[in-house]
C-alpha cells in the first residue's frame, strides 16, 4: 500500500513510523508548528534562577547615551545636545529631561554606561546583541544556519515549556537592514524549530484614536475553516489509537518525544487561554491610555500579557510608528539625520511612557521581582553631531548605554564610566557576552554551558562573565 507520497506504509505487516506521521498532520487538517513545539528539556545543574521570564526591549538602530542615559553637559558645543539633565530617585544620579518617567523609577534599575564592541553595521551589531556572541566582521550581514541563537531559543532548548504557551515569542516586526534578516534573531545553529513564535503586525497598531487594540491571532494558531475543534480532537484521538501500538513496540526517546511535540501542538491550537493571552482588546482602555496608544507602548503592553501568560522570553522589537512619517511604516532609532526632531516628536516621550508603564504594571502584578527586562540597543550614537537636517548622530560602538530591571538586578546602581564626551569606555568595560552571561545566570542557565548544535557540535551559549555587582 503506497501513501500520499508514493512510499510504503507497510513494513512487514505494520506502519512505517514517518508515513504514520505524515497522514497524521494531513489528518490534522495540514497544521505545521515547527518552530513552536520541539521543547528538548537539556540536563543542568545551573544556579538558582532569580527570574522566570526576560523582556529584551531592543532599541534598534542604537539610542544616543549622550541624550539619554549618560550626559555630558559640560561637553562643547557639537557634542552635547539641547537636553538638560535631571534630578530622579537616586541622589547623585541624572538622566534626560525628556526621560521624566523613567527618572522617578531609577531606583529600580542598573544602567550600564560602559558597553563597548568592534562592529558598526545594523546587522552584525544586533546579532552581537541578540546573541552575546560577536558575528566576526562588518561585511557578515546575512543570516547564516551556523549563526549564534538568540537568547530566548536557548532558553527555550534548556528550560522546560511554560503550559499552553510558546515558551519564546518576538514582536511587532521582523528586522532588516540592507534586505536581509538581522542574524541571531532565532535558532541559529541550534536549528529553526528553535525560532521564535512571531506576533508580527499587519499595521494593527497606529496611532490612530480608531485603533481597537486587537491583534490578530497568530496564523499558526488558526484552524482550518473546514476543521472545528471538536473534529480536531476526534482526529487526534484517531490518531492516537493508531500510534500507540508502535509506539509500545518502539520505545525510542526521540520517538516518545516527537509524540509531545504533536500532542503540544494541538494543545497550544485549542487552548482558549493561548488565544486569550495574544488578544489586547482584553485590556482596559485605561490600560491601552497607560501604556500610549502608540506601537511602542502597545507593543510593551501585549509584553506584559505575554509574561503574564506564562512566556519565558519576550523579543520586543522598540520601534516608533508615527503617522506623519512618509518614509516607512515605522521608525527606527537611526537617526543620522532630524535626530533631535523625531527624539522629541516620537522616540524619547514614547520610549519614557512605554517602558515606565511596563515597569510599574509589571511590578503592582509582583511579577517584577521574577520579569528581567533589558534594554538595550546594538550601539550607541556618536559624540560628534553632524550636519546632517536638524543634525543628526551617527553608528557608534566604541561607549553606549544600555538598562537592566527586575528579575535579580539591584536598582538604583550605575555601572561603567565614559569619558567626557560619553565617547570612551574608561573604566569597567562591558561587552554583550557579558550581558549574555548576566541573562543566563539570572533565568537559572550556566552561563558556560554547552549545547550542540545540529551536527553535533559543542557551543558555550556564553563567552562573558555575569556581572555579579549589579545582582542581588
Amino acid at each position: 500500500m503506497l501513501g500520499v507520497f508514493g512510499q510504503p506504509i507497510f513494513h512487514r505487516g505494520k506502519f512505517a513510523r514517518r508515513e504514520l506521521l505524515r497522514i497524521g498532520s494531513l489528518a490534522l487538517g495540514g497544521i505545521s508548528l515547527p518552530g513552536l513545539l520541539k521543547h528538548v528539556i537539556a540536563d543542568t545543574s545551573g544556579p538558582l534562577a532569580k527570574a522566570k521570564h526576560c523582556i529584551l526591549m531592543l532599541l534598534n538602530g542604537g539610542q544616543a547615551q549622550q541624550d539619554t542615559f549618560d550626559m555630558k553637559p559640560n561637553a562643547p558645543d557639537g557634542i552635547r545636545g539641547p537636553y538638560q539633565p535631571i534630578s530622579t530617585a537616586v541622589p547623585g544620579l541624572q538622566i534626560c529631561e525628556k526621560l521624566p518617567r523613567l527618572a522617578r523609577l531609577t531606583d529600580r534599575m542598573a544602567i550600564v554606561r560602559s558597553m563597548h564592541h568592534h562592529l558598526l553595521a545594523h546587522n552584525t551589531g544586533a546579532a552581537y546583541a541578540l546573541s552575546g556572541h560577536s558575528p566576526g566582521t562588518d561585511q557578515d550581514i546575512s543570516p547564516k544556519p551556523t549563526n549564534h541563537p538568540t537568547y530566548g531559543s536557548v532558553i527555550s532548548r534548556v528550560l522546560p515549556p511554560p503550559e499552553s504557551m510558546p515558551s519564546f515569542v518576538l514582536t511587532p516586526t521582523y528586522l532588516f537592514d540592507m534586505g536581509f534578516p538581522t542574524p541571531s534573531a532565532g535558532g541559529g545553529w541550534l536549528g529553526k524549530s528553535w525560532d521564535p513564535f512571531p506576533l508580527v503586525r499587519n499595521r494593527m497598531m497606529s496611532r490612530s484614536p480608531a485603533w481597537e487594540g486587537k491583534l490578530p491571532v497568530p496564523p499558526d494558531l488558526q484552524l482550518p475553516t473546514e476543521v472545528s475543534p471538536d473534529r480536531l480532537q476526534s482526529r487526534r484521538n484517531l490518531l492516537g489509537s493508531m500510534d500507540s501500538p508502535f509506539s509500545g513496540e518502539h520505545p525510542v526517546a526521540g520517538i516518545q518525544t516527537l509524540d509531545k511535540h504533536f500532542n503540544r501542538a494541538v494543545d497550544l491550537i485549542t487552548s482558549p487561554k493561548t488565544r486569550d493571552a495574544f488578544d489586547l482588546s482584553k485590556e482596559s482602555p485605561e490600560m491601552h491610555d497607560r501604556y500610549g496608544r502608540f506601537e511602542m507602548g502597545q507593543v510593551m503592553l501585549l509584553s506584559r500579557r505575554m509574561i503574564e501568560a506564562g512566556v519565558r522570553f519576550v523579543t520586543a522589537n522598540a520601534v516608533s510608528n508615527p503617522s506623519n512619517t512618509a518614509l516607512s511604516p515605522f521608525q527606527i532609532w537611526d537617526t543620522h539625520f532630524d535626530h533631535f526632531r523625531l527624539y522629541n516628536e516620537n522616540l524619547l516621550p514614547e520610549f519614557d511612557q512605554a517602558l515606565s508603564a511596563l515597569i510599574t504594571d509589571l511590578e503592582e502584578r509582583s511579577l517584577l521581582e521574577e520579569t528581567l527586562i533589558v534594554v538595550m540597543g546594538e550601539f550607541g550614537r556618536t559624540p560628534k553631531i553632524n550636519n546632517a537636517k536638524d543634525g543628526g548622530r551617527d553608528h557608534w560602538s566604541r561607549a553606549y548605554s544600555i538598562q537592566l530591571i527586575g528579575g535579580g538586578i539591584r536598582g538604583g546602581v550605575t555601572y561603567g564610566v565614559t569619558d567626557r564626551h560619553a565617547g570612551d569606555v574608561i573604566d569597567f568595560p562591558v561587552k554583550p557576552d557579558d550581558i549574555a552571561a548576566t541573562i543566563y545566570h539570572l533565568m537559572g542557565l550556566q552561563h558556560d554551558m554547552m549545547l550542540h548544535d545540529l551536527r553535533g557540535r559543542p557551543h558555550k551559549i556564553s563567552e562573558g562573565e555575569p556581572l555579579y555587582s549589579i545582582m542581588t
